[in-house]
């Protein structure tokens, strides 16, 4: 009778191994299946004022900052040359789009101070901007864009810029701040797949 109880708990006991064991793999494959349908990248940069910069990322896409007279619009751009295809991030009216950096962002609205909670704040996004890309933008999808739409440019191509440091100038009431200077990283992502990649395009 003993020897059967052992002889049981053994076989209990390497049953439940080979479950958690199986159980583990099953996880891992669909983590690592999950992970390997999207690419990512990162991009590190320093810009100063007027500069345009220009980064190749993916299959054939390029990550720009270009200048404007406050700071700097992020676009995305292809080797179709086509038109910025982050042009479709919201949102569209009333504050700052994300993909616009200026200096006067980080500023009050009578540019006495830094932007702060309280009846001078001004609504404009901070130090992290994310926004949305996709080859599809001015193909298939144009403005506006229906909630579906965006939310198949977001599934395609994301980006998240991060100022991790910078100098405004022009900080006088009255005037306008702008960006002397910004360092930032970047990260991007896009699917492996017929549009994901150069070699199905």
């Amino acid at each position: 009778m003993r020897r059967w109880l052992v002889s049981f708990k053994i076989c209990l006991w390497s049953a439940l191994f080979l479950i958690l064991v199986f159980s583990w793999n099953a996880i891992s494959a669909h983590a690592e299946g999950k992970g390997a349908r999207r690419i990512y990248a990162k991009i590190i940069g320093e810009v100063k004022i007027g500069e345009t910069f220009e980064k190749a990322f993916g299959p054939g896409f390029y990550f720009r900052l270009e200048p404007d007279p406050y700071g700097w619009l992020i676009t995305i751009g292809d080797e179709r040359g086509s038109k910025d295809l982050s042009r479709l991030t919201p949102p569209f009216h009333f504050v700052p789009n994300p993909r616009e950096i200026e200096g006067w962002h980080f500023r009050n609205a009578d540019n006495s101070g830094p932007n702060e909670p309280g009846e001078k704040n001004v609504n404009a996004p901070g130090l992290i901007r994310e926004f949305i890309f996709s080859p599809e933008v001015g193909r298939t999808i144009n403005y506006p864009p229906k909630p579906e739409e965006i939310e198949k440019i977001r599934r395609f191509g994301r980006g998240e810029l991060r100022i991790l440091d910078y100098k405004l100038g022009d900080l006088a009431p009255e005037k306008r701040a702008r960006f002397e200077w910004m360092r930032f990283e970047v990260d991007l992502s896009w699917p492996v797949g017929k549009e994901g990649d150069k070699s199905s395009s």
